[in-house]
């Protein structure tokens, strides 16, 4: 309580000196400033002086400065402010304050500046990449391929608060992994972010990657996920769609027809021709014959439209479904044509052909903070906020950025 009130008054000493006559500027009058720190709150003297006739700004209106205040203004220090953003991101902001509190008996926090301070940091993180992305150092050599930056996406809900127009908002998450760099983590609500593909493209370029160079994009269908990477890219991307979702969707066909053979329907004959198909659906879709896989699901189809007719309505509603899911698994290949690939080729060279690190990156932004346990609702906007700093806290960036933000 001592060493920064002795330091606050040399700097207004220092400052009071008109920096044009030299000569000691009048004192209006004497104030104080409270300043939360890591070790307690600190009052300190911040004097206000009439600015010297000399100045040119002594014609404006404002004819008073005060030098401490314009040194300190926050109503704390940025050390304070990135513990309990870090906190904030990890917990909940309640607890975060009882931590706080617990640790830091000397500066006690509540709740509500856990909360304005974590908003402060997304604030400038969100900022930062968007300089980040605007400063781009175009390079039209093509890396080679095995280098390639992977961008793995995936997407989740979050409950809103009341008042909203919807009951739930859609979270978009992922993870950019290249060889020989660390991965790291994005996440944002499209409707709050200003410059969506500017937190994507900020990712990217930290992994060295350059304007004109591929990008590969793994997602499950959902075509904005890879409209997303191309308008951070600003280039044509590679899309892969998931073969954790795509192999789902063989499985239900595979499990509704073990449902649908246990039931030992009076022709039989069709059902074995359709067993033949389904049993190498997914080998077919494993080694990137996918045209193939089309005219099997339609012969499914068709065997089972012949299986149905003599039975009763127990078979008939079990038949309707698995020919549900065939339908849909055709459309599906049908929509995402252009991401379908030889999956084991790919799996065989060592490169990811599933989101499931996307998921996994879900589970630690979203799930393990607003979803799962912590059931509570979020506006879109603090959500955004609290996912920016929680995604630099998981990274193990955050540190480093808000020094420099700090400085």
């Amino acid at each position: 309580g001592i060493l920064v009130p002795s330091q606050a008054a040399e700097y207004a000493a220092h400052h009071r000196v008109c920096p044009h006559c030299r000569v000691s500027q009048p004192l209006k009058d004497r104030r104080t400033r409270r300043v939360q720190t890591l070790f307690g709150t600190v009052e300190v003297e911040a004097p206000r002086f009439r600015i010297c006739c000399c100045s040119p700004l002594a014609s404006l209106a404002a004819t008073v400065s005060s030098p401490v205040c314009g040194l300190l203004t926050a109503r704390g220090t940025p050390e304070l402010a990135r513990v309990q953003a870090e906190l904030g991101a990890r917990t909940s902001f309640r607890e975060a304050a009882r931590i706080l509190e617990t640790l830091l008996p000397a500066s006690p926090a509540n709740h509500e500046s856990v909360r304005t301070r974590t908003h402060a940091a997304a604030l400038q993180l969100e900022a930062a990449d968007r300089r980040a992305a605007a400063a781009v150092v175009v390079n039209n050599t093509a890396v080679v391929d095995a280098r390639r930056p992977i961008v793995m996406l995936d997407g989740a809900y979050v409950r809103a608060v009341p008042g909203q127009q919807v009951r739930n908002f859609e979270v978009i998450c992922g993870k950019v992994e290249r060889e020989g760099h660390g991965s790291r983590r994005f996440a944002l609500v499209r409707s709050v972010a200003e410059q969506p593909h500017a937190l994507l493209r900020a990712a990217l370029l930290e992994q060295d990657w350059r304007e004109g160079s591929l990008v590969t994009a793994i997602s499950d269908g959902d075509p904005s996920l890879p409209a997303l990477v191309r308008a951070a890219a600003k280039a044509p991307v590679e899309p892969i769609l998931d073969w954790f979702h795509l192999s789902t969707r063989v499985r239900h066909i595979e499990q509704t027809f073990v449902g649908l053979t246990a039931l030992e329907p009076a022709d039989r004959a069709p059902l074995e021709r359709a067993q033949t198909e389904v049993e190498r659906l997914q080998h077919l879709l494993w080694n990137g014959k996918h045209g193939e896989a089309c005219r099997a699901l339609d012969r499914i189809v068709s065997c089972l439209e012949k299986a149905a007719l003599p039975d009763g309505a127990t078979v008939a509603a079990k038949g309707e479904r698995l020919v549900k899911h065939c339908t849909e698994l055709r459309g599906y290949l049908e929509n995402n044509e252009d991401a379908l690939i030889d999956y084991g080729q790919r799996y065989r060279a060592g490169k990811p052909i599933s989101s499931s690190r996307a998921e996994g990156t879900v589970n630690h932004l979203v799930n393990a903070r607003m979803n799962k346990r912590r059931q509570m609702r979020w506006s879109p906007r603090g959500a955004h906020r609290v996912l920016q700093v929680r995604a630099a806290v998981l990274d193990g960036r955050f540190g480093q950025q808000a020094v420099q933000l700090a400085a």
